[in-house]
């Protein structure tokens, strides 16, 4: 005679129940198209408001990857301005260590707009899930429209009043350096606000337009181009190489700055010492270099003397000529890299 325990009756009778339910919650709470598939598939504007939602849908071969093409789907939708964004992030990565430039709330804003395939973005929820006939997963992803616009114009806001104190501080600023730092400064949040500005209007169901954050950063750039014309530097050296030379050069470019041939109109002096002699390692497969650079930058208008940046290495190469051309590039290298960094931060960031 056959007996059951109770853990046997409960597999019997509740387990089915369970898994049909889960297959009802996953699979099938609306109408279905002619094919098998859920009608908010081909237009969510029927399920969902589509003035309370910006959304898009996903489908994958499990739920997990449905959802993921949801918000990637969705994100999508921001792509037109991810360029523009990495651009922004880049010239500002030095600046942000003293938390003054941006907002906690502007740097989620700008890595909402650096998408990923499995990035979430803000405010954004999964409002339904069904699998259709065929095993096929589907997931609609909805942006709430009204609190992420609420939170994009707080942040433009915020960002407007910061770069007005800028531009305003670099319309009474003498001093060339500083104004145009201060410029700098109003310009990227200006850029910033431009980008978040496309955003939000995408969000409200328009066009990917400035507006008025357009006009304010075109104006900014046009006063910041004035002030570069003034803003020479002149680069000293006896001794360094070409290419340490330009790689210096490269970097004060890249920070706005002019580079000039004599020290009459420079507002900054740049003095370079590069020494280079050979290292013995007692290697007879190979000669060595051994190298120091130092290049210290002042402020002619103030005669003040920044902190010097100081760097060094040693190189090898089959022959002691070889062994100097890539002293040569592993300087040019840690210009690139860590001058560039030094400059941002103890000069520009903290003039």
């Amino acid at each position: 005679m056959l007996t059951m325990n109770a853990k046997s009756i409960f597999h019997l009778f509740w387990m089915p129940l369970l898994i049909a339910g889960f297959i009802t919650g996953c699979g099938s709470s609306g109408n279905t198209t002619g094919n098998g598939i859920p009608d908010w598939v081909e237009n969510p504007g029927n399920s969902f408001s589509q003035d309370k939602y910006l959304m898009a849908v996903g489908s994958g071969s499990t739920l997990k990857e449905a959802r993921s093409d949801a918000f990637s789907s969705l994100s999508q939708i921001f792509k037109m301005n991810i360029n523009a964004t990495e651009v922004l992030k880049s010239e500002t990565i030095d600046q942000f260590v003293n938390g003054e430039m941006f907002s906690e709330g502007t740097s989620q804003l700008l890595n909402n707009i650096r998408i990923g395939t499995n990035q979430e973005l803000m405010n954004t929820t999964i409002l339904v899930s069904e699998v259709d006939g065929y095993g096929t997963y589907h997931a609609l992803a909805g942006m709430d429209r009204a609190e992420s616009s609420r939170i994009y114009r707080q942040e433009i806001s915020n960002n407007s009043l910061k770069i007005n104190e800028y531009e305003q501080s670099a319309d009474s600023e003498n001093n060339l350096l500083q104004k145009l730092l201060l410029l700098k400064k109003a310009k990227t949040i200006a850029g910033v606000n431009e980008v978040l500005t496309q955003q939000l209007n995408i969000i409200l169901g328009g066009a990917a337009s400035g507006g008025e954050a357009t006009n304010t950063l075109n104006r900014i750039e046009q006063k910041f181009r004035a002030t570069q014309q003034l803003a020479n530097v002149t680069i000293i050296t006896k001794n360094a190489p070409e290419m340490v030379k330009s790689a210096i050069a490269g970097v004060f470019q890249k920070a706005g700055f002019n580079i000039a041939d004599n020290t009459d109109n420079a507002i900054l002096t740049v003095d370079v010492v590069y020494q280079a002699q050979p290292a013995n390692l007692n290697r007879n497969d190979a000669e060595f270099v051994k190298w120091e650079l130092m290049i210290e930058v002042i402020d002619q208008q103030s005669n003040r003397s920044f902190k010097t940046f100081t760097t060094e290495g040693r190189d090898g190469a089959p022959s002691y000529e070889d062994a100097l051309k890539r002293a040569g590039f592993t300087a040019r290298s840690k210009i690139e890299n860590d001058f560039n960094i030094f400059l941002n931060s103890e000069l520009l960031a903290n003039f």
